[in-house]
């Protein structure tokens, strides 16, 4: 979109000098960015889910209705063969990922475009830019 503008403005974390950032890890290329700003914002994440360290499984079921969601997610990874490509919504969706072998080769785009998600973080994994994508505060 910005490629389209007549006005584009970077927010920018962090502002550097040309030629600090290989320009393969550059998304928008300077000649499209009218004007940048230094960002203010602090990285908030909204709802913070995270796994137990060394818990690679599905999250334990408290209540029966955790429960229904995990066998059903269960069965939804079980549709999930090797080398395919799969979009996931929000939900027990996004839960089958959690019930896949740790080997699998499926390949997992989430709703709102994190390609390669999987599992919940641990408390040492969570990135903010990550994490705060989610869509509906999951």
């Amino acid at each position: 979109m910005a490629k389209a503008a007549k006005l584009t403005i970077v927010e920018a974390e962090n502002i550097v000098e040309v030629g600090t950032i290989d320009p393969n890890d550059v998304d928008l290329p300077g000649i499209f960015v009218d004007r940048i700003v230094p960002s203010t914002a602090e990285k908030n994440i909204e709802v913070l889910k995270l796994r137990e360290e060394g818990s690679d499984g599905p999250p334990k079921a408290t209540n029966e209705a955790q429960e229904r969601r995990n066998r059903i997610a269960r069965r939804a990874s079980k549709e999930l063969k090797p080398g395919y490509y799969v979009n996931l919504g929000v939900g027990i969706p996004t839960l089958a990922v959690s019930f896949l072998p740790a080997d699998s080769t499926v390949h997992i785009q989430s709703e709102n475009g994190i390609l390669g998600m999987g599992a919940y973080p641990t408390k040492d994994e969570v990135d903010p830019y990550v994490n705060r994508l989610c869509v509906k505060r999951r």
